[in-house]
């Protein structure tokens, strides 16, 4: 009988964020709030089960389903009505130069914002599984073979939540599945995102990213992480150290787009 090492791999590795996240307990957490803006399928479940509900069945929660629009924008990846190939907003405001193109698994909308505030914000590290099992089939189906690069956290938020959350995604497409992980970038600001403009999250006059060593990339192309795409600001500015790296080609590839 043959061992699959990959799948005990995840499973210990799914035991061990249990254990370090706190989720064997049923108990709610102090000030949780109502559950009434949960979706409509985790209601009235208690949080093992509604954790677990997630875990092992994303697509019944819809948090991971596909945009049903087959248009997309070639540019950033959004859903579009027709098959023009570029979005108003690309046409209009254009963000991506240095970056070729972005694509996403679906949009930000209730059931994904849940996920993200769990995840992210309840410190649920756990929730880092399925969110590295649905990147790594849409690495595969657009991006297969390629090195993949995390976007580095605020220092804030990595204080805060005790984990990297894009980075422990990385840390499973690297030692479950074998993809190539680079390091190269460094969060330089202690700035919020969340509350600016548009304009201030495109300024490219603020650096908030810088690159960890002089040392050439000599990779032919690699793939940007990241849990969600706002604007492209934070997409456009990593990609452009990249390419000053002498990477010739950065794409990049995101759980969900705002």
């Amino acid at each position: 009988m043959r061992i699959n090492v990959f799948y005990l791999a995840m499973q210990f590795l799914k035991l061990l964020y249990l254990c370090l996240s706190g989720l064997l307990s049923d108990d709610e957490p102090e000030n949780s709030g109502k559950t009434n803006n949960l979706p409509a399928e985790l209601r009235g479940i208690n949080p093992s089960a509604r954790i677990k509900s997630i875990l092992c069945k994303p697509e019944k929660s819809g948090i991971f389903d596909k945009s049903e629009s087959p248009y997309i924008c070639f540019r950033c990846g959004r859903a579009m009505l027709d098959d023009f190939g570029l979005c108003t907003d690309c046409m209009s405001r254009p963000v991506f130069f240095a970056l070729s193109y972005a694509r996403h698994i679906t949009g930000y909308g209730k059931n994904q914002r849940f996920f993200i505030n769990q995840w992210k914000f309840r410190q649920n590290r756990v929730f880092g599984i399925p969110a590295a099992t649905r990147l790594l089939e849409a690495y595969a189906e657009n991006f297969a073979g390629l090195p993949v690069v995390p976007v580095p956290p605020r220092e804030g938020r990595l204080l805060l939540a005790g984990f990297d959350c894009v980075g422990d995604v990385a840390f499973i497409l690297r030692w479950c599945f074998g993809v190539k992980v680079l390091k190269p970038l460094v969060r330089i600001d202690s700035e919020e995102q969340k509350h600016k403009t548009f304009a201030g999250r495109t300024d490219k006059s603020k650096k908030r990213y810088a690159l960890k060593t002089c040392r050439k990339l000599k990779y032919e192309a690699v793939v940007l992480i990241d849990d969600i795409m706002t604007t492209g600001g934070t997409l456009e500015e990593c990609a452009a150290l990249l390419k000053s790296a002498g990477v010739k080609q950065v794409y990049a590839l995101t759980l969900f787009y705002a």
